[in-house]
C-alpha cells in the first residue's frame, strides 16, 4: 500500500499533488472516502498549509477530490468519471484550439471501430434489442426539433449499450464526451428537425441490420458515413449563418 510521506522540497506541490493523485489510483481511497485534514496532510508532508491547500486545489480541478464545507466537511475523494475530458475539450473547441471538423473525424474512427466489437462480441439477444431502436428512432420522424432531441437521448442510450455490450470502459471515456461536446455545438449550429432525424433513420436503417448480419464492414462503413454526413450538414449550416451575420 502507498504511503504518504515528507514531499519533496525541490517541488513541493507537485509532490503533494503527485502522492496523493497515486494514492487514490492505487486505491488506498476510494470514491466518498476523507482525505485527512489541511493541518493533518501538512504534517504528513512537512510542508506549510499553503502549500497543502494549492495541491488539493490542482487535484479538485483535476475531478480527482471535492471539498464539501461544514462541521463535517473536508476534502473527500471523488467517484471517478468523464466530466472533466467533458469540460477540457469543450474549452479547447471555444479557444478555437480543436475544431468540430477534429473531433468529428476523430469520432468517426472510433465510432467505426466501436462498431466493430459490437458485431464480434454483442449476444444474440443484445443485438435483438438494438434491433428495436431502430423502431423508436422512427416515433420521431414528423415531430420537428422536439422529435430531433429525442432521437438524439435515444441515439445515446443505444451507444452507451454497444458499449455495454463490447465491455471495455475506454470507449466510454473517449466517445461519451466527444458525444457531449458534438451535440452542444450542434445545439448552436444546427437547425435540428425532420431533415435531421430523416437522416439519421435512414443510416441506421443500415448500420442494425449489418449488425445483425455480423457484417463488420457494412456496418462500420455506414457508420462512417453518417457521422461524415452529419459533419457536412452541420458545418454548411455553421458557415451558411457565419455569412448571414455579416449582411
Amino acid at each position: 500500500m502507498l504511503m504518504l510521506k515528507k514531499a519533496n522540497s525541490l517541488s513541493l506541490v507537485h509532490d503533494v499533488v503527485h502522492q496523493i493523485e497515486e494514492a487514490i489510483l492505487a486505491g488506498q481511497y476510494n470514491p466518498g472516502d476523507k482525505l485527512p485534514s489541511t493541518r493533518q496532510l501538512a504534517d504528513i508532508f512537512e510542508a506549510s498549509l499553503g502549500t497543502v491547500r494549492e495541491g488539493l486545489a490542482i487535484l479538485e480541478q483535476k475531478g480527482l477530490v471535492q471539498v464539501k464545507k461544514g462541521a463535517w466537511g473536508g476534502f473527500f475523494i471523488k467517484e471517478m468519471g468523464t466530466q472533466p475530458m467533458t469540460e477540457s475539450l469543450e474549452a479547447l473547441m471555444r479557444h478555437t484550439k480543436l475544431s468540430p471538423r477534429e473531433l468529428f473525424e476523430f469520432r468517426a474512427t472510433v465510432e467505426a471501430g466501436l462498431v466493430r466489437l459490437v458485431v464480434q462480441r454483442a449476444s444474440d439477444a443484445q443485438i435483438q434489442g438494438f434491433l428495436e431502436y431502430g423502431y423508436q428512432f422512427k416515433q420521431c420522424l414528423h415531430r420537428g426539433e422536439a422529435g430531433w432531441h429525442e432521437l438524439i437521448e435515444k441515439e445515446m442510450s443505444l451507444r452507451k449499450e454497444f458499449m455495454a455490450a463490447i465491455d471495455n470502459r475506454t470507449y466510454a471515456a473517449v466517445l461519451l464526451p466527444i458525444h457531449t461536446n458534438i451535440i452542444k455545438f450542434a445545439d448552436r449550429h444546427l437547425t435540428g428537425g425532420h431533415k435531421e432525424v430523416e437522416i439519421a433513420c435512414r443510416y441506421w436503417d443500415k448500420i442494425l441490420p449489418a449488425i445483425a448480419d455480423r457484417n463488420e464492414e457494412a456496418a462500420a462503413g455506414h457508420t462512417k458515413e453518417m457521422i461524415y454526413s452529419f459533419m457536412a450538414l452541420l458545418l454548411k449550416d455553421k458557415k451558411r449563418a457565419k455569412g448571414s451575420s455579416r449582411t
